[in-house]
C-alpha cells in the first residue's frame, strides 16, 4: 500500500491548526497549555545546495513568549523504520538553515511522529539513548512525540474528540485502515447518528472525505453504502447524502487518481531518498524523475537509489 492515501487525508484533515492543537492537548498535554498562535507553513524547504524537499506538515507557533515550530510526520510502515531519526535530524537542520535568515537564533522545534501502523512502535522517543552520564552531558539529542493510534482505544478517541467530529472520524477511520471493513463500523455509526439527528448537516465534506478515504484504501465503495444502509434502515436523510456523495464524483475517475497519486509519492519517495543518503539532489537527476510518469519505471529508479552507495551510481 503507497502512503499517497493516508498522506493526502491526513493533511487535509491536520493541517488546520485547531485540529493540531487538538491532537496536543490530548497526546502532548503539558506542552500543549503553553502552545498557542499555531500557523501553518510552507513545506517547500531549500538547502544550501538549493535542492528541494518536502516536509509533512510544518507550523510555526509560539511556546508562551518565544517563538517555534511544529513539525509533523506521518507513519504507516507496520516495521520500524530506522533511518526516520536521521529524516528528522535532516529537515531539522533545514527548518534552522531557512530560519536563521530571518531570526537571530536557532528557535525550537517540536518533532511529532503520527503512527498508525499495524506494528508495534519501540523505537525510543529521544535518542540516542546513552549509558555514560558524563557522555550525557556532550550528546546531541533528538527528541519526538509520538502519537500511536494503537495505544489509545476508541472509546477515548470518542470522548477526547467530541467537539470536533472531524478529528474524531479520521483518528477512528487511521486507527482501523489496516483492519477488515468490519471494523469501520463504529466510524458508520457515528457518521449516521450524526446525519439522522441534525436537520443541517455542516460537516458534509468531512464525511466525504472520511468515506473517500476508507473507500480508497479498501476498494469497498459498495459495501460501505450497503453498510451505511443496514445501519440506518434506509433512512432517507443518510440515502440522500451517499447518492449526493456518489454523483459529486467522489468515486467515478478515483482509480485515475490514486495512480496519480501513487506517481507522485514514488517521486517524492525517490527525492527523499536521495537526499538523505547523499545529502544533495543533482538538477538533471530530478528532472529526470519530473519527466518520467511510468510506475514500474519509477520503482526501478527507487530500487538503484536503495541499493547505490555513491551518488554517481544513479545517474
Amino acid at each position: 500500500m503507497d502512503i499517497q492515501p493516508h498522506d493526502t487525508f491526513f493533511k487535509q484533515i491536520f493541517s488546520d491548526p485547531k485540529r493540531l492543537k487538538m491532537l496536543l492537548d490530548i497526546f502532548a498535554e503539558d506542552i500543549a497549555q503553553d502552545i498557542h498562535s499555531i500557523t501553518p507553513v510552507n513545506t517547500e524547504k531549500f538547502s544550501s545546495k538549493s535542492q528541494k524537499f518536502m516536509l509533512d506538515l510544518l507550523f510555526s507557533c509560539k511556546v508562551e513568549d518565544q517563538d517555534a515550530y511544529i513539525r509533523v510526520v506521518l507513519e504507516h510502515k507496520s516495521y520500524l523504520d530506522k533511518e526516520l531519526p536521521i529524516q528528522l535530524s535532516y529537515y531539522n537542520s533545514a527548518i534552522w538553515e531557512e530560519a536563521i535568515k530571518e531570526k537571530e537564533y536557532y528557535p525550537p522545534i517540536i518533532n511529532i511522529v503520527f503512527y498508525h501502523g499495524k506494528g508495534e512502535w519501540n523505537m525510543p522517543t529521544c535518542l540516542p539513548i546513552v549509558k555514560n552520564t558524563k557522555l550525557e552531558k556532550y550528546t546531541s539529542k533528538l527528541n519526538y512525540i509520538l502519537i500511536d493510534l494503537n495505544k489509545i482505544s476508541d472509546d477515548d478517541i470518542i470522548s477526547e474528540t467530541h467537539k470536533d467530529l472531524c478529528t474524531q472520524w479520521a483518528l477512528l477511520a487511521m486507527k482501523h485502515i489496516f483492519d477488515s471493513i468490519k471494523d469501520f463500523i463504529k466510524v458508520f455509526e457515528l457518521i449516521a447518528d450524526y446525519i439522522k439527528t441534525h436537520d443541517y448537516i455542516e460537516t458534509t465534506h468531512c464525511i466525504f472525505l472520511t468515506l473517500d478515504y476508507i473507500v480508497s484504501v479498501k476498494d469497498s465503495a459498495e459495501e460501505v453504502e450497503n453498510i451505511l444502509k443496514e445501519l440506518t434502515g434506509g433512512d432517507e436523510k443518510v440515502m440522500t447524502l451517499t447518492e449526493k456523495w456518489k454523483m459529486e464524483g467522489k468515486q467515478e475517475g478515483l482509480q485515475e487518481g490514486l495512480q496519480k497519486g501513487l506517481i507522485k509519492a514514488k517521486k517524492d519517495d525517490i527525492k527523499s531518498a536521495v537526499l538523505i543518503k547523499f545529502g544533495l539532489l543533482p538538477k538533471d537527476f530530478e528532472e529526470k524523475i519530473e519527466n518520467t510518469d511510468d510506475i514500474q519505471a519509477l520503482n526501478d529508479i527507487f530500487k538503484k537509489v536503495i541499493l547505490a552507495t555513491k551518488i554517481e551510481e544513479i545517474q
